[in-house]
C-alpha cells in the first residue's frame, strides 16, 4: 500500500494536481473575498443580473473562439511529433478565432440595446457591452493562447496565468464594486479577463517552440474540418451549459422572482469556487492525456486513477460543504442570502454525480467523438432544462436543485453505457 501511494505521488496527476491545487487554493480565497463584497453591495438581485451577464459572456467567447480551444490543445499534445501539423493547427486557429471574434464584436455592439434589455433588464447598461465589444478580442486570444500551452502542457505556464487571473479579479472587483456597485461589476468582469492576455502572451513569446511563423506561415482547410468536429462539440456544451443556465435564471426571474434568482446563483456560485479545482485538474491534464491513449489497459489506468483520487476528493468536500453550509452563507455571503440554505443538499449530490460523468466524457473530447458527444450533451441540456420547469413550478426555486442531481444522475448512466462500448472497439 506504501509503495502504491509512493507510486501515486509521483504521477503527472498528482503533481499537476497539487500544483493546480495551490492555484485553485488562491482562486477560492480571492473568490470568497470578492463573493462576499458583491454580496454585501449588490445584494441577491445584484448577483442574479451579475450571473447573467457572465453566462452571456461565456456564449459571446464561446461563438467568437469557435468553439476550436479543445481542438487545439488535442491536437498539439497528438502531433507531438510532427512539428508540421503543428504549425498548421496554430496557424488555421488564429485566422478562424480572429475573423469570428471581429464579427463577434460587431454584433455585440450594434446590439448592445437588445442584450442590456435582455441580460440586464435595463438598456442603460448598453455601454457595458460596448466595452465587451472593443475588449473581445482578448478574450478570445488568450483563451486560445491557454490552449495552445496546455496542448504543449506547458502546465506550470498556465497554473501561474490561473493565479495572476485570481488575483486581478480580485483587485478589480474590490475597488470597482465598492465605488461604482452593479456597474463597477460588470466591467471589472471584463477589465480582469482582458488583462491577463498580457500575461500569456508573454508566456508564449518566452517558450522555446514560440516562432512568430508558427502562427502565419500555414492554413489548411484538412485542419479547419478537424478543428470543426470540436466547434460543434463546443457548441453543444454551451447550449447544455451557459445557454440552459441563462433561461432557468430567467424562468426563475420571471415566474418567482429576481431574489429567489439570486439564491439560486449563490449556490452555482458556491459549487463552481469548491468545484474549480476537478475540473481545471480534468481540463489540463485530462485532455491531453487522453489525447495520448491508444490501448485499453492504458485507458483504463487514467480512468482508474482519476475515479480513485478525484471523485473521493468531491464527496468529501461535498460534505463538508453540507455540514458548514450555515456558516459559508455568513462568510461568503452576508444575512440576506439565509435562505439559500435549503439548496444547498440536492445541489452538491448533482454535483458529484457531474465530476463521476465528467471523468468519462472528456474521453469524447480527446477522441473527437463528435457524434456521441454531441447527442448526449443535448439530451442532457434537454432533460435538465424540462426538468427545471416542471420541478420549479411544483416546488418552486428548490425544483432546479432537484432538477440538477436527475440530470446529472441520467448523464452518469449514459456515460457508463458509452464508456463499455468505447472500451470494446479500443485494442487491448
Amino acid at each position: 500500500m506504501r509503495k502504491r501511494l509512493l507510486r501515486f505521488f509521483k504521477t503527472d496527476l498528482f503533481k499537476t494536481s497539487f500544483l493546480n491545487g495551490i492555484a485553485n487554493i488562491i482562486k477560492i480565497l480571492t473568490g470568497l473575498v470578492s463573493n462576499k463584497i458583491v454580496a454585501v453591495y449588490l445584494g441577491p438581485s445584484g448577483i442574479a443580473l451579475l450571473g447573467q451577464f457572465n453566462n452571456f459572456v461565456n456564449i459571446v467567447m464561446s461563438l467568437a473562439n469557435l468553439g476550436i480551444n479543445n481542438g487545439v490543445t488535442k491536437y498539439i499534445a497528438e502531433y507531438y511529433d510532427d512539428e508540421i501539423k503543428r504549425k498548421k493547427i496554430l496557424s488555421t486557429g488564429l485566422y478562424l478565432i480572429v475573423t469570428s471574434s471581429v464579427i463577434a464584436s460587431v454584433v455585440v455592439f450594434f446590439g448592445r440595446k437588445y442584450f442590456a434589455g435582455t441580460i440586464l433588464q435595463d438598456t442603460t447598461y448598453s455601454p457595458v457591452f460596448v466595452v465587451l465589444a472593443f475588449t473581445l478580442i482578448f478574450f478570445v486570444l488568450n483563451s486560445f493562447l491557454m490552449s495552445v500551452l496546455n496542448g504543449y502542457k506547458e502546465f506550470k505556464k498556465i497554473i501561474i496565468t490561473n493565479i495572476l487571473s485570481s488575483v486581478f479579479g480580485l483587485l478589480v472587483a474590490v475597488i470597482l464594486v465598492i465605488k461604482f456597485g452593479l456597474w463597477g461589476a460588470l466591467i471589472g468582469f471584463i477589465l480582469s479577463q482582458t488583462l491577463i492576455f498580457f500575461i500569456t502572451i508573454n508566456w508564449i513569446v518566452r517558450s522555446e517552440w514560440y516562432s512568430i511563423k508558427n502562427f502565419l506561415n500555414f492554413f489548411d482547410q484538412h485542419q479547419i474540418i478537424k478543428l470543426g468536429k470540436f466547434a460543434l462539440m463546443t457548441f453543444t456544451t454551451l447550449f447544455a451549459s451557459s445557454f440552459i443556465q441563462l433561461q432557468v435564471r430567467t424562468y426563475i426571474i420571471n415566474n418567482v422572482s429576481v431574489i429567489d434568482a439570486g439564491y439560486w446563483q449563490g449556490i452555482i456560485r458556491i459549487c463552481d469556487l469548491y468545484i474549480v479545482f476537478i475540473t481545471t485538474t480534468l481540463s489540463i491534464y485530462y485532455l491531453p492525456k487522453l489525447a495520448e491513449v491508444k490501448t485499453r489497459k492504458a485507458l483504463l489506468k487514467e480512468i482508474f486513477q482519476g475515479y480513485s483520487f478525484i471523485l473521493p476528493l468531491v464527496i468529501l468536500s461535498s460534505a463538508f460543504i453540507y455540514f458548514l453550509r450555515d456558516f459559508i452563507i455568513n462568510i461568503l455571503f452576508s444575512s440576506s442570502f439565509v435562505e439559500m440554505k435549503s439548496l444547498f443538499l440536492y445541489q452538491l449530490i448533482g454535483n458529484v454525480l457531474k465530476i463521476a460523468s465528467w471523468l468519462i466524457s472528456y474521453l469524447l473530447v480527446a477522441k473527437a467523438m463528435t457524434t456521441i458527444f454531441i447527442i448526449s450533451e443535448l439530451s442532457f441540456g434537454l432533460v435538465y432544462y424540462g426538468l427545471t420547469i416542471v420541478l420549479i413550478n411544483k416546488f418552486g426555486v428548490i425544483g432546479a436543485t432537484y432538477a440538477y442531481t436527475l440530470s446529472y444522475l441520467y448523464y452518469l448512466i449514459f456515460m457508463a453505457f458509452t464508456f463499455k462500448r468505447i472500451l470494446k472497439k479500443m485494442k487491448s
